[in-house]
C-alpha cells in the first residue's frame, strides 16, 4: 500500500511538473505557432509616417536604475538620427 501511494505521488507530480519544461510553444498546435519575428534595421524605416515614432527611455537614475545616461544619450542620438532619415525618405 505504501509503495502504491508513493508511485501514484510521484505519477502526480510528474506529470503536473513536464509542462513547466516543456517551454513556452508546448501547448500551441504546430499550425498556430507565430513565424520567428524578422530583424528589421534600424537604419531603415518602412513606415512612412514619422510622427508615429516615439521614443522610449529606461530610467536612469535612481537604487533600481535600468540603464545609464550615456546608453540614454546613445539612444536619443540614433532616434534623433532615425527621425531626420525618415523626414528625407519621406521627403
Amino acid at each position: 500500500m505504501k509503495k502504491s501511494f508513493i508511485a501514484l505521488f510521484g505519477a502526480i507530480a510528474l506529470g503536473a511538473a513536464l509542462p513547466a519544461f516543456a517551454g513556452p510553444y508546448a501547448q500551441i498546435p504546430t499550425s498556430q505557432r507565430a513565424p520567428a519575428a524578422s530583424k528589421q534595421s534600424t537604419t531603415t524605416v518602412a513606415s512612412k509616417d514619422c510622427n508615429a515614432l516615439r521614443l522610449a527611455l529606461p530610467l536612469d537614475h535612481g537604487p533600481r536604475a535600468q540603464t545609464t545616461p550615456k546608453s540614454n544619450q546613445q539612444r536619443k542620438d540614433r532616434f534623433e538620427a532615425r527621425m531626420k532619415a525618415c523626414k528625407d525618405a519621406a521627403g
